[in-house]
């Protein structure tokens, strides 16, 4: 068994750039706060959890064909990352994506139809998507109460700020390995194989 997600990744360096030092702004009050690294920065379209090894290339042929060649049929859609803020009473902390979103609100729909009539992988409870770039997470039984103020202020006077473009042109199927020091992402690929 993989475990495994659905997610557009953000390739902008600059747009990197700008999220990796607002992150560590937050850091520095949160200090235990985990911070999603540079090159792992996504957004996420469907998590699928553990999912057998041969229904990888099934996954991804169905991305390939039906989602990045039918739907996006070769075009790059530009949005904005624009305002940060969270979930969770702060367990997450997200970058919003704005833009003509309904692409991306189709790209998910197609994905949950195909996946569930063709894969009978369930579809997510929740239909409306809410397009976002997850960049740090804080556990409540790790908050430093003596900055969290601090913390809260730093989110709370960049929600209208403009991180940057995040251009989407495909989709990919990619695995999740755990490890103590965080995840580590790798791409599935044309060759049947994931890599890095």
């Amino acid at each position: 068994m993989i475990r495994t997600f659905i997610a557009i990744d953000l390739d902008d360096k600059e747009t990197k750039e700008k999220i990796i030092s607002f992150s560590n702004r937050l850091i520095t009050h949160q200090p235990r706060m985990k911070q999603v690294e540079s090159k792992n920065l996504h957004m996420t379209v469907k998590f699928l959890g553990d999912i057998h090894e041969s229904t990888a290339p099934k996954i991804y042929e169905i991305l390939k064909e039906e989602i990045n060649k039918e739907l996006f049929q070769g075009k790059e859609f530009q949005f904005q990352l624009k305002g940060a803020g969270q979930f969770n009473r702060y367990s997450v902390i997200w970058i919003k994506l704005v833009g003509e979103t309904e692409i991306l609100q189709k790209a998910k729909d197609k994905v949950e139809n195909l996946l569930y009539t063709k894969l009978k992988i369930a579809k997510d409870k929740r239909t409306k998507f809410k397009p976002h770039l997850t960049i740090g997470r804080l556990r409540f039984n790790k908050v430093d109460q003596s900055n969290f103020e601090k913390f809260k202020k730093v989110i709370n006077d960049n929600k209208d700020f403009d991180f940057g473009v995040f251009n989407v042109s495909q989709i990919k199927l990619k695995k999740s390995v755990l490890t103590p020091k965080g995840p580590i992402y790798y791409n599935y690929k044309d060759d049947g194989e994931f890599e890095s």
